[in-house]
């Protein structure tokens, strides 16, 4: 055996561009373009995922954000608000034991807190299944625009560039980055808004899991009272508990994060070590649940806000709080208003019972292409309003409907403007009407109303 056999000496030329086709690009594959690609898969289209992390499931796993808020509606009896598709991944993780329900005093809703790695398990085998192709770690450098349409996004990746060619595209990236590579208008907001460096806690000592929530309220309370002394920056930290698991998920700190290469990372720095200060406090002054406990993850920033669409039309404050009705209503919310605009807290405006607010397909239709449509935290509206719906249930809402509307468009219509709203809303009816309570009733936690903040 001579050196020939064992390898070859190459050098590097022009890198080689790899093509391909596909009828829809959905690029990013968090929650709501995980949604989009495979509703689209399952609709016989030919998709291409696109994500800059090697992983599907985004912030839901990388962050990891370690809750799905805004799924319920509001009130002493909740029920689903978003049934198609999320009540898939509801009972995946039930199957595994891999989440648990919070009642929320704050939002007077229920949140499900998951394993996040039971629920990126579920995404990559939901996707395959319904033939969903990736491309992931690869960044969207630049698109080619013909006109009013896009023609393929160049994605660059550590084995080279990519092309990716198609009918019609999914901007899910959470920063509009499609769009923006695209040179199509984005909006940005004015003022700083927070993000927040999480920790997934493992090993937390709850004894028995009905001890979950008065755990959580400690935790809290503790936050409140003794974070300045352990150099917390935010008032209001939130723990959610995830007791079949022995696990916590913290959120207790904000983090700024600027659409500046640089300057994003410098911030993070100062998250992870608040997010390291926090988990001091509950191992010093909780020993007997936290004193055992240890450092899952602390995964990428989780970003809230940054830069989104400039759409058909522009969901408002007024909007939401007056809970507007539109013709072309394709998701209904019950989330509150929730503005992480201060290093030390947010805006929170809870809703009365049973309000409900509603996002309108213009809203996702970029206004000067005809065929890129948006879901997720960067759809049109303004910060307020961005700040109620960009919580994982409405995403999934409006993937789903996204969905629909590229696959109704991709049927001959000549652009997603003219695409019929009545008829998405047809196919997502469940999505905008009626009571779907998930799970039986008698397992949702209740509340406490009287214990309000």
């Amino acid at each position: 055996m001579n050196d020939a056999t064992l390898h070859t000496v190459v050098r590097r030329s022009e890198p080689e561009l790899t093509s391909v086709t596909a009828d829809v690009c959905v690029v990013g594959a968090g929650m709501s373009g995980t949604t989009a690609a495979i509703m689209l898969a399952r609709r016989g289209r030919k998709v291409m995922l696109v994500d800059a992390c090697p992983w599907i499931g985004g912030q839901a796993i990388g962050v990891p954000i370690g809750t799905i808020g805004g799924l319920f509606s509001c009130g002493d009896d909740p029920y689903l608000l978003t049934p198609i598709f999320a009540r898939e991944l509801l009972e995946g993780l039930r199957e595994a034991d891999a989440y648990y329900l919070q009642r929320s005093r704050r939002a007077r809703t229920i949140n499900v807190v998951y394993d996040d790695v039971v629920l990126m398990r579920l995404f990559e085998r939901m996707a395959r299944q319904a033939g969903v192709q990736f491309l992931l770690g690869g960044v969207a450098s630049a698109a080619e625009v013909e006109g009013r349409r896009l023609r393929s996004v160049r994605v660059d990746t550590r084995f080279g560039p990519c092309e990716v060619r198609a009918d019609a595209f999914v901007d899910a990236s959470g920063d509009a980055a499609l769009t923006w590579v695209a040179g199509l208008a984005c909006r940005t907001a004015t003022f700083p808004i927070y993000g927040t460096q999480m920790c997934i806690l493992e090993g937390v000592e709850y004894g028995d899991a009905s001890r979950a929530r008065e755990i959580g309220y400690e935790a809290e309370r503790l936050f409140r009272e003794k974070g300045p002394q352990y150099g917390l920056t935010r008032h209001e930290g939130v723990i959610f508990p995830l007791p079949s698991r022995g696990m916590a998920v913290l959120n207790v700190t904000h983090v700024a994060t600027p659409l500046d290469p640089l300057q994003f990372w410098e911030e993070a720095g100062v998250g992870r070590e608040e997010a390291e200060r926090a988990v001091a406090l509950l191992q010093t002054e909780y020993p007997e649940v936290f004193g055992r406990s240890h450092v899952r993850s602390m995964g990428h920033p989780g970003i809230r806000q940054t830069r989104s669409i400039v759409g058909a039309y522009m969901l408002t404050v007024d909007d939401v709080t007056e809970g507007r009705q539109f013709p072309d209503a394709i998701a209904r919310v019950a989330w509150p208003i929730e503005l992480h605009d201060t290093a030390a807290g947010f805006r929170w405006e809870r809703f009365p019972d049973g309000h409900l607010h509603y996002i309108p397909l213009r809203s996702l239709i970029h206004a000067e292409a005809d065929n890129l449509i948006a879901a997720g935290r960067c759809i049109d509206a303004d910060p307020f309003a961005l700040s109620s719906i960009r919580v994982m249930g409405p995403c999934i809402a409006m993937a789903v409907a996204a969905a629909e509307t590229v696959d109704l468009f991709l049927d001959g219509v000549p652009s997603l403007h003219e695409v019929d709203a009545a008829l998405v809303q047809e196919r997502i009816r469940p999505n905008l009407e009626g009571t779907t309570y998930w799970p039986p009733r008698d397992e949702v936690p209740g509340g406490d109303p009287n214990e309000h903040r």
